[in-house]
């Protein structure tokens, strides 16, 4: 029943977030190469995409002439061919079915604007064709440029990213032209409408979608990288492997749909790896389908697979290592080799959803699903059926939903080891009376797998409280972008933070679950002592909480010599810094101050954390470091209340101790007391 809720709610999800690109009835079109705008209420609509028929003119690039007045743009565009002998062309309308796929054109449209046009800044957004290069100039003045025209291959660079061209206070004609070169590419056109509208209507979309797409991608990465770990752990479970390899290719995939955010990423990468980025969802089928043979042997042909996978490789390969025109001409292939596959999983999963056999029905429901959307997309690239793009938002509930299938098997599986453990328990206990030799290697053994548990779940509850604060700081900071007040250039800051707190996050989780720090010795960790400069790891942890830092004001005080050094395990160090610091913002007012300072003894070295904030009272601090204690900080910032106490679990692996000093409303100060390195330690 709770399986089920959830399929309605995911794809309720994928539907709910896809995109609208099909155009309304009400809107006018560009129809002979004008279009009629002076009646739409810019205000109240979001955009108009500039669809219909443009002047066209092939293997031609029409030198654009400077407008100063509607007359001279009549002028203009009656000048270029005679009325009876212009050519029209749709917009999306491919090359290939009039003259030839690669070769370069002019497009040219006219817009007629209401009298009252001056007074708004409005811009054109142009969406990423292929292989294609663009030139676009308004009233003759080249205003954007998107990768490099030209004549012939050698002359062009192309690009997969999109453009905003901004308008300010035009005159109610408008003349654009439109350069567009494409050599790259088997199939290339002008493939989808620009979209005209006011400039911050269609610089808000854009953000968006940006936003949006960064998330999706986001999500399915790290998604495939948790069941990469999860395969680390249980390298026998090969459906965890593929399932991984099926996330990290569609999260590729979804990256490159939108090569705003691959550009934005990675501003140099070139065209050649962004256009085989896009096509490798010829590798996800093969994953997905052995990753479906795992969990219904009996109904998938292991030859049929062979040959399915063998053909999807082989013709990615040929994507890699072709000239990028040729590899554009198995897309088609693709597709329908990727949707074949699909019908063959839907058709398996069906006979054994007949069989009965468990998790079938749900897992039917949900290829089904994932056949619809890429028949959709499909059909809208192709231009049959342009109403909405929905694969992508698939993706990431198809994988959402599976990693729940699975979490709720190996839960399963969890549950009967532990049976079968308590089972045991209770027989051995039983015996204990009659084999009283033999119990006492039986109670230590128990003992230190007791302490392996404990750490095992202390280590669980670290990762749950480490990951809280950076994405509760993403999720705050994407909010503040559909901030109306927010500026551009304080959207481009926080988006440089998100990244910077996302690649601080990510490099957290890979520390947590490295498992040679993690070495388990008879229910004891295993620590890689080192001395370490101080503040190159307090840098590290200090840039990971730049957002919250300015969202309180905080200031920073660091009177630690750069060459000041403690003898510690680095990745739990980094920890045990990150929980103190995280503490000194939540409890700090605005506007307060941290500061870090540093001491040594003959034989320890002392790091102090001080902050000004609403302290700690005499009652607390006797459960300070026993009990998990959890208050909300100066802004109703919440915890899980485990930080203090794992940090002093941490202190004794090093035989360190964590001292406090504290009164109500007057700040706290922390003391990390490390042994130093003796002159016999190696």
């Amino acid at each position: 029943m709770y399986l089920k809720i959830w399929i309605l709610f995911l794809c309720f999800f994928s539907l709910s977030h896809c995109k609208y690109n099909g155009e309304s009835n009400l809107n006018p079109i560009v129809k002979n190469g004008m279009i009629d705008l002076s009646n739409i209420h810019f205000d109240d609509q979001t955009s108009i995409p500039l669809s219909g028929d443009w002047e066209f003119h092939w293997n031609t690039f029409v030198t654009p002439v400077s407008i100063q007045s509607p007359i001279q743009s009549t002028v203009l565009t009656n000048t270029l061919a005679p009325e009876n002998e212009k050519e029209y062309l749709g917009i999306g309308k491919r090359w290939k079915d009039i003259h030839f796929g690669k070769g370069y054109a002019t497009y040219q449209v006219k817009l007629i604007l209401p009298e009252t046009s001056n007074k708004n800044i409005f811009a054109v957004r142009f969406f990423q064709t292929g292989g294609a290069a663009m030139r676009v100039f308004v009233n003759g003045k080249e205003s954007l440029t998107l990768g490099k025209v030209g004549i012939d291959k050698t002359s062009m660079e192309p690009t997969r990213s999109s453009g905003i061209l901004i308008i300010p206070n035009p005159t109610n004609v408008v003349n654009l032209m439109v350069h567009i070169s494409n050599f790259h590419h088997d199939d290339g056109s002008f493939w989808y409408a620009p979209k005209f509208g006011l400039y911050k209507n269609i610089q808000n979309n854009f953000i968006k979608e940006l936003a949006l797409d960064a998330l999706l991608s986001g999500a399915l990465f790290f998604m495939a990288f948790y069941h990469f770990v999860l395969f680390f752990f249980r390298r026998t479970k090969k459906l965890i492997l593929f399932f991984g390899l099926f996330s990290i290719t569609t999260a590729l995939h979804s990256l490159s749909l939108n090569g705003d955010v691959l550009y934005y990423l990675i501003p140099s990468i070139s065209y050649r790896i962004a256009f085989s980025l896009s096509l490798i969802f010829y590798l996800a089928m093969p994953f997905y389908l052995y990753f479906l043979s795992e969990l219904f042997p009996s109904q998938f042909s292991k030859p049929i697979l062979r040959v399915f996978s063998t053909i999807c490789f082989l013709l990615y390969l040929f994507v890699i290592l072709a000239p990028t025109e040729l590899g554009s001409q198995t897309t088609f292939i693709g597709l329908v080799f990727s949707i074949l596959g699909l019908v063959y999983s839907a058709i398996c999963l069906f006979r054994s959803a007949l069989k009965k056999e468990a998790l079938s029905i749900i897992l039917f429901l949900i290829q089904v699903f994932l056949l619809f959307s890429a028949i959709n997309d499909t059909l809208y690239l192709y231009g049959i059926f342009q109403y909405a793009l929905i694969l992508k938002y698939s993706y990431l509930s198809t994988v959402l939903f599976q990693s729940l299938l699975l979490a709720s098997f190996f839960t399963k599986t969890f549950i009967k080891n532990e049976t079968l453990k308590n089972e045991l328990s209770a027989l051995n206990e039983s015996l204990e009376q009659t084999v009283i030799l033999r119990t006492k290697d039986y109670k230590e053994a128990k003992q230190n797998a007791e302490e392996a548990n404990k750490w095992k779940d202390k280590f669980i509850s670290l990762v749950a409280h480490d990951l809280r604060s950076p994405l509760s700081t993403v999720y705050s900071a994407l909010m503040l972008t559909n901030d109306a007040d927010t500026t551009e250039e304080d959207k481009k800051h926080i988006f440089k933070q998100v990244y910077t707190i996302l690649e601080n996050a990510m490099s957290t989780v890979e520390h947590l679950l490295n498992l040679n720090r993690f070495q388990i010795d008879k229910g004891q960790i295993r620590l890689n002592l080192s001395n370490h400069f101080i503040n190159e790891r307090l840098t590290q942890v200090i840039e990971s909480f730049s957002f919250d830092l300015q969202k309180k004001s905080l200031v920073i005080e660091n009177s630690i010599p750069d060459t000041a050094q403690v003898y510690a395990d680095s990745s739990i160090l980094l920890e045990i810094l990150r929980n103190l610091v995280a503490n000194a913002i939540k409890f700090s007012h605005p506007q307060g101050k941290i500061q870090f300072s540093f001491s040594e003894t003959t034989d320890t070295s002392i790091i102090a954390i001080k902050d000004r904030g609403t302290g700690i009272s005499t009652e607390q601090q006797k459960l300070l470091f026993n009990e998990p204690m959890s208050l909300p900080g100066t802004m109703g910032e919440k915890g899980f209340g485990i930080g203090l106490k794992l940090c002093f679990e941490l202190m004794r692996l090093h035989n360190g101790n964590i001292q406090v000093e504290s009164e109500s409303d007057q700040g706290s100060s922390f003391l990390l007391e490390f042994p130093r390195k003796k002159s016999n330690q190696d």
